[in-house]
C-alpha cells in the first residue's frame, strides 16, 4: 500500500522574523556565530532562507544602535 499521510517536510516554513527570534534566544556574539547557530537549528532549509535570516537580524542590530 502507499503512505496514508505524507507530509513536505517544507510544508511549514519559517520566515526570517521568526527564524532570526530562535537564534536570539541563543545570544550570538558574532555574526558568524549567528549564522552557525541558523545552520545548526535549520538544516533542512535553503542558504537562501539562513541568509536572509541572518540580514534581518542585522538590520535590526543597526535600528537598534540608532535609536
Amino acid at each position: 500500500m502507499g503512505e496514508a499521510i505524507r507530509f513536505d517536510r517544507f510544508s511549514i516554513a519559517a520566515d526570517p522574523e521568526s527564524m532570526a527570534a530562535r537564534v536570539l534566544q541563543f545570544g550570538p556574539a558574532s555574526d558568524a556565530e549567528a549564522l552557525k547557530l541558523l545552520r545548526t537549528s535549520f538544516p533542512d532549509y535553503p542558504l537562501r532562507a539562513r541568509v536572509a535570516a541572518l540580514a534581518f537580524l542585522m538590520r535590526r542590530q543597526r535600528a537598534q544602535a540608532s535609536a
